[in-house]
């Protein structure tokens, strides 16, 4: 049996109602000490000392280019193991009248998230996103009010009924490391800035073909993930009182700690 397609070369999809730009800003938060490692310049340096070529430069081997985005991208897969209080963000929005949609933060990564409205002072209520469709199957319907329900879609995150009037939305929610200023470490404790700069170092050895030392610095930056992740199931094993809720949660916890 053969088929045939008539009129299809190439199909786009355009929907320019779906650009979308909330400006999310950052609740203020005490920013952990500073100490010899506060700025991405100063984590460079770090790096600069360990592989023994001098200061580098957009031009040098490797460039200074370089080493910045492989701390960046140390503190991205970072994130990705943390589960605790560094994991966590909170950042506002003000969602004019007839607004039902937004934006997610850059740094949204999905997991354990909640919204607040900070000007009448309740959660939302949060849906799967299959359960909101059903429920509001078109939302230029609804009467404007006070939201009660969201869900997140995509990268985007949906209130139901729309906003009556401008109001004001707290997201918490898990980081991914992303962000709009990439170069940004102050939310992370000193010693995981260290262990950033020992992924790059990492990285530094074997753009240099030292793969001997890149394989040392490789095994740090693992071992620095492993005692991460163990920090954070102590912590979550103290603040639940030593107790776990089911057995489950107790084999899992020790494992962390392990």
């Amino acid at each position: 049996m053969v088929f045939f397609w008539y009129g299809y070369s190439d199909m786009s999809i355009v929907d320019s109602t779906t650009t979308l730009d909330t400006a999310w800003t950052e609740q203020s938060f005490v920013a952990f000490t500073a100490g010899t490692l506060s700025t991405v310049s100063e984590m460079q340096t770090e790096v600069e000392d360990k592989i023994k070529r001098g200061s580098l430069s957009t031009t040098s081997s490797p460039t200074s280019t370089s080493v910045q985005r492989w701390l960046v991208r140390a503190k991205e897969e970072l994130m990705q193991t943390k589960s605790y209080v560094f994991a966590r963000r909170y950042a506002y929005a003000d969602l004019t009248e007839g607004t039902y949609r937004a934006s997610l933060p850059p740094d949204f990564a999905g997991a354990a998230w909640r919204l607040r409205d900070m000007t009448n002072d309740f959660l939302l209520i949060k849906w799967p996103a299959h359960v909101f469709d059903l429920r509001y199957p078109d939302m230029d319907e609804e009467s404007n009010g006070d939201p009660k329900r969201c869900c997140v879609k995509g990268r985007e995150l949906w209130v139901s009924p729309p906003v009556d009037t401008t109001t004001r939305f707290e997201l918490e929610y898990d980081r991914s490391g992303d962000d709009n200023t990439p170069t940004d470490f102050s939310f992370l404790p000193e010693i995981e800035r260290f262990r950033c700069c020992d992924y790059a170092i990492y990285e530094a050895m074997e753009s240099l073909h030292d793969f001997e030392k890149a394989g040392w610095f490789r095994q740090k930056w693992e071992a620095g993930l492993r005692n991460s992740r163990g920090a954070d199931g102590r912590k979550k094993w103290s603040d639940m009182g030593f107790r776990a809720i089911g057995i489950m949660e107790r084999e899992t916890t020790r494992y962390i700690q392990g």
